[in-house]
């Protein structure tokens, strides 16, 4: 008798968990200045991390600011979308200039926002309104609108 031998693979496919709500906001406003407004506006208390979101594979890191509402269940995230850089490129000889300046993004496909507000714990749509109605109402920010997070790419950046 010849015993068969069979072997089975197993794998364990992993998705993270994508439950809140994510707003883009366009403005000029530096990142500190962005937090006091909303926190004035929203009536919340963002305040900035002592360490940044840091991905060492692309050499950037992105200012965080948080806020943890414990009496309504709710937790707020600023991060900025932009990290301006200088890159040395003396080593070019096609090049005049001994640095140049270089732009790497959290969100790649959204090179046009300037923030994201991710908000964990909102009740429904109604609040996510209100809130994108009173965004819109502070000076220098642009545009703020609701972003689904399942349609973006690099979803997964946005987990910290």
């Amino acid at each position: 008798m010849n015993p068969k031998i069979v072997s089975k693979i197993h794998s364990i496919d992993f998705e993270y968990d994508h439950e809140y709500d994510l707003i883009g906001i366009h403005s000029i406003l530096a990142d500190y200045r962005m937090a006091y407004f909303l926190n004035k506006t929203l009536n919340i208390q963002l305040k900035r991390n002592k360490e940044d979101l840091d991905y060492l594979s692309k050499n950037c890191s992105f200012p965080l600011f948080t806020f943890d509402d414990d009496s309504a269940f709710i937790s707020w995230s600023l991060i900025a979308n932009k990290f301006v850089f200088t890159e040395d490129v003396s080593s070019k000889r096609s090049n005049l200039f001994q640095e140049e300046t270089k732009i790497s993004y959290l969100i790649p496909e959204k090179k046009m926002t300037d923030y994201f507000i991710k908000i964990s714990g909102l009740k429904d749509a109604d609040e996510l309104s209100k809130t994108l109605f009173n965004i819109n109402k502070i000076n220098n920010i642009i545009a703020s609108y609701a972003i689904d997070p399942m349609d973006l790419r690099s979803r997964d950046n946005l987990i910290f």
